[in-house]
C-alpha cells in the first residue's frame, strides 16, 4: 500500500500524533528524574523534555479543536503561556494551581529560539513532578477530543471506536506513569498522578 505525502503529513501533524509526541517527551523527563539523581546544573535535558511535552500536549488539544499548524506557528510559536491561554479559552479544564505555577516558571525558559537555562540554588536537584503532573493532566483531559478527531478525520474500517480509543490512550498514560484509572466511564479520566505530593508543591527543584 502506498501512502501519499499529503496523507502522511496529515497523520504526522494530527492531534493524535502530537498527543503521542507529548507522551514520549514526558516519559523521557519522568525516567531521567527517576533513574538519575543529577544536580539541576547538569540536568537541563529533563526540564527541556518536560517543557516540550507540555507544548505538544496543549497543541494537540488546539489541533483537535480546529487550529491549523500554520496558525500555531504564527500565533503561538513555542510559548507555553499562549498555548495554555488559548487552550483554556477553547474549553480545556484549568490545570490545578500548583502545577500551573510550575508551567509559568518553565515557560520563561521555553522560548521561541532556544531553551534557556533554569537557574536553581547550588546543590539543588530537579523536581519535575509538578510539570509532569501538568502534562499528564492535559493529556488525560484531551484524550476524548484527540480520539474523536482521529476517528472522524483519519480513521478507516479497522479504526476502533472513539470510546475504545479513549480507553487505550488513558491506559498508555496509566501504564507509563503507574496511575490508577477511573471507572469505566470514558469521561472519568485518571486519578491524581502523584497522590503523595504536597498540595502546595509547585517548585521545580528540591
Amino acid at each position: 500500500m502506498i501512502i501519499s505525502t499529503t496523507d502522511s503529513e496529515a497523520r504526522r501533524t494530527s492531534p493524535l500524533a502530537y498527543w503521542r509526541y507529548a507522551h514520549d517527551y514526558l516519559r523521557v523527563a519522568h525516567t531521567l528524574c527517576r533513574q538519575h539523581r543529577i544536580p539541576c546544573a547538569d540536568a537541563q535535558v529533563a526540564y527541556h523534555a518536560a517543557a516540550q511535552g507540555l507544548e505538544f500536549s496543549l497543541k494537540a488539544f488546539l489541533l483537535a479543536r480546529g487550529a491549523t499548524i500554520d496558525a500555531l506557528r504564527s500565533e503561538i510559536g513555542r510559548s507555553l503561556l499562549k498555548a495554555l491561554a488559548q487552550s483554556e479559552a477553547q474549553g480545556l479544564p484549568p490545570i490545578p494551581a500548583p502545577w500551573r505555577a510550575s508551567v509559568a516558571e518553565i515557560a520563561l525558559c521555553h522560548q521561541d529560539t532556544q531553551f534557556v537555562y533554569l537557574a536553581a540554588p547550588e546543590g539543588a536537584f530537579p523536581e519535575l513532578d509538578p510539570l509532569i503532573g501538568a502534562g499528564i493532566f492535559v493529556l488525560d483531559s484531551i484524550a476524548p477530543d484527540v480520539a474523536r478527531h482521529f476517528v472522524v478525520h483519519l480513521g478507516g474500517n479497522a479504526t476502533p471506536t472513539a470510546e475504545t480509543f479513549i480507553r487505550r490512550l488513558r491506559a498508555d498514560l496509566s501504564a507509563t506513569f503507574d496511575i490508577a484509572t477511573g471507572a469505566n466511564d470514558d469521561d472519568d479520566g485518571l486519578a491524581h498522578p502523584f497522590p503523595d505530593e504536597s498540595p502546595g508543591s509547585g517548585r521545580l527543584y528540591a
